[in-house]
């Protein structure tokens, strides 16, 4: 895999694109996801002292985040990171419906109710296909089941609403 030249990133720069990683798989875009990978390749390559496209332990050496999360990284127990080791991993759906259940569901009763979809324009106008059960609200299996149809029959949407 080859990158693009080299951008300087400051150490208290590099600091924050890894702290923000979390975030990048909430992505609001797919152009965001990109922007912000192409920001991960450039620290990346920075942090690389020898070129070998692994960041060994001593290279992360001054990186408060790497240094302390370098075995969780490092997935393989290789000794070392590879750049998609640093990449934002996609949320399982069955961690995207809990989010957004319980960013939608405002009186935490577990489920959400056409009053609470009002601030989700997708959501009101999938509702009545996604409340399979017709009991006016939609729950958590209820939403799994429904992106998991629509996955299968649109592979390419890849989460987009």
């Amino acid at each position: 895999m080859r990158f693009p030249a080299p951008v300087r990133i400051k150490p208290r720069h590099a600091l924050v694109l890894l702290w923000l990683w979390g975030a990048a798989a909430q992505a609001q875009t797919p152009q965001e996801l990109r922007t912000y990978e192409q920001r991960l390749q450039q620290l990346f390559q920075q942090l690389d002292r020898n070129g070998n496209q692994r960041l060994e332990r001593n290279e992360v050496q001054g990186h408060p985040y790497l240094e302390r999360h370098f075995e969780r990284l490092d997935q393989g127990q290789r000794g070392f990171l590879a750049p998609a080791d640093l990449k934002p991993g996609r949320p399982s759906a069955d961690e995207r419906s809990k989010r957004f259940l319980r960013k939608a569901d405002q009186n935490r009763d577990g489920r959400v109710d056409r009053q609470e979809a009002e601030r989700f324009p997708w959501l009101q106008r999938q509702f009545n296909a996604i409340d399979r059960n017709g009991d006016g609200s939609v729950e958590r299996s209820e939403l799994k089941e429904w992106g998991h149809q629509r996955r299968q029959a649109n592979p390419s949407a890849g989460g987009q609403r």
